[in-house]
């Protein structure tokens, strides 16, 4: 049986070998929280630092409130909000596994998609924060903004982190509703589509 951290690096290094030794772990549904809580508890931090730097949100609001007090507010649903968002799509997987003819459980992809999601969150997380901590140090968030949509390499690092955070994500969500619900490839990769899909969603309506 390994440790968390174990986990966390092989989901990093080696998915479906770490998605395959997770399904046997008689630990796995709380260890797929723990990666949840971690990243859920690092984006809150770096939300009040947003909200301690006066950012205002760069993307519409769903939600009505303004974008002035939007990331104060943030502080307090940005963890529920993911963990509701883990879920809801491992519920989702696992219904449309079982219309699929999958042989796996809800407690199999509700442990896979815990290292699923967080593992590529952590590649949005490190640039959001470096944001937040340049704001505390004194930097504008029209300073930044100029800086990063100025033509060059910051300008094209800034759209393929988050390319890169989600393609990677689709990646290990298809992998993990394939490992635990046992499915045929094609309906592998459109239940894991449709599962990344509505985690993605999920969170896109709340977290900015």
């Amino acid at each position: 049986m390994k440790s968390f951290w174990q986990y966390l690096g092989g989901t990093l290094v080696a998915p479906g070998r770490t998605f395959h030794t997770h399904q046997t772990d008689p630990r796995k549904i709380s260890k797929g929280f723990k990666a949840v809580l971690l990243i859920g508890i690092l984006y809150t931090a770096t939300v009040a630092m947003l909200a301690a730097g006066g950012a205002l949100i760069t993307a519409p609001a769903v939600l009505a409130i303004s974008p002035q007090n939007y990331y104060f507010f943030e502080i307090f649903f940005a963890l529920p909000v993911s963990l509701a968002a883990w879920i809801l799509a491992a519920g989702f997987a696992r219904l449309l596994g079982i219309w699929g003819r999958g042989s796996g459980s809800f407690e199999g992809i509700l442990a896979a998609l815990g290292f699923a999601v967080t593992v590529p969150m952590f590649v949005t997380w490190i640039p959001e924060t470096v944001f937040a901590v340049l704001l505390l140090l004194g930097m504008t968030q029209e300073e930044f903004m100029d800086l990063m949509s100025g033509p060059g390499f910051l300008q094209i690092f800034g759209w393929a982190y988050q390319i890169v955070a989600v393609l990677w994500m689709l990646v290990l969500v298809i992998l993990a509703v394939g490992i635990s619900q046992k499915l045929k490839p094609l309906r592998t990769v459109l239940i894991g589509f449709l599962t990344m899909v509505l985690f993605m969603a999920v969170m896109l309506i709340f977290i900015r």
